[in-house]
């Protein structure tokens, strides 16, 4: 695995920032702070990035099987949710055991069927260890179902949510999810700009390139990717040597058509090198605890 420096000192970011201030803006402050999903686009594209994805993929069966839950939830977001998203993420989870029907891996089928037909205090109490990253060896097998139905209902309030963040907002403003991944946009209002991705509800809200998201520190950030893809590979994982944390930085400009979601997971990889030098993850991927 490579490092290469922060993303501040390289050349390209310089004509970024020049290209800003020639258009009057300020680097570091996002012309939009936030980003809200479009759930009648989300979900499908990250089942068609999924797939992309899966063709030659050590991990190929798994995202596979992420992208039939995606499909899943694409027709579940477009119901009308009569309860806030707190409460309706139970009945959507109901909803998407129906829709996934014989699509369901055998060996997940008792999960996923006790799933629906346990009390609200249960499920909820499932939610919160897997949000909080405390999930128990008996929760493994039902924690992506949970995690599709907490997107969907979360997905769908996000869309219409009313609130701002600020530029080193660590936790969505919108559900308080940690961030999937960091996202480095394109095109003339952001590009450049790092957005954060919620992994729960999509939000996605600005955060300074220039600190680590974690501790704030903006001395001892770098990059590292995969030996064999170098620079020009999508995803590369920024590193804090402060508080040694790392977040997924993914680059729009190197893949249009990426996911936060999909692409972190289809990089485990990565997540497994920078583990094995020590750097613990930013927040994480809802789909990721089965995938190693």
């Amino acid at each position: 695995m490579m490092s290469v420096p922060h993303p501040a000192a390289d050349s390209a970011t310089e004509a970024t920032a020049a290209a800003m201030a020639a258009a009057g803006l300020v680097p570091g402050q996002s012309p939009a702070p936030l980003r809200l999903p479009d759930p009648a686009r989300l979900f499908q594209r990250r089942a068609a990035r999924l797939r992309a994805l899966a063709s030659g993929h050590s991990l190929g069966g798994w995202l596979s099987f992420v992208a039939t839950l995606a499909d899943a939830q694409h027709a579940l977001v477009a119901e009308p949710a009569p309860a806030p998203a707190a409460e309706q993420w139970r009945d959507d989870l109901r909803a998407l055991r129906s829709r996934l029907g014989d699509a369901v891996p055998a060996p997940a089928r008792p999960a996923l069927d006790a799933l629906v037909l346990a009390d609200a205090e249960a499920l909820d109490a499932l939610a919160d260890r897997l949000t909080g990253g405390r999930l128990e060896t008996a929760d493994l097998a039902a924690a992506p179902f949970v995690a599709a139905a907490l997107q969907v209902a979360w997905t769908r309030h996000a869309a219409t949510a009313e609130t701002t963040a600020h530029a080193t907002a660590h936790a969505c403003p919108v559900c308080g999810g940690a961030p999937v991944a960091g996202v480095l946009h394109v095109g003339m209002e952001a590009g450049g700009l790092r957005y954060l991705h919620c992994g729960v509800c999509h939000t996605a809200w600005h955060h300074v390139r220039s600190a680590c998201v974690a501790c704030g520190d903006g001395k001892e950030v770098s990059q590292r990717f995969i030996e064999g893809q170098g620079e020009q590979g999508p995803v590369r994982a920024e590193t804090c040597d402060a508080c040694h944390s790392y977040l997924k930085l993914l680059f729009l400009e190197k893949a249009p058509d990426l996911d936060p979601v999909a692409d972190d997971l289809a990089t485990l990889a990565l997540d497994l090198l920078v583990g094995e030098e020590g750097y613990q993850r930013v927040g994480g991927n809802p789909f990721l605890v089965l995938a190693g």
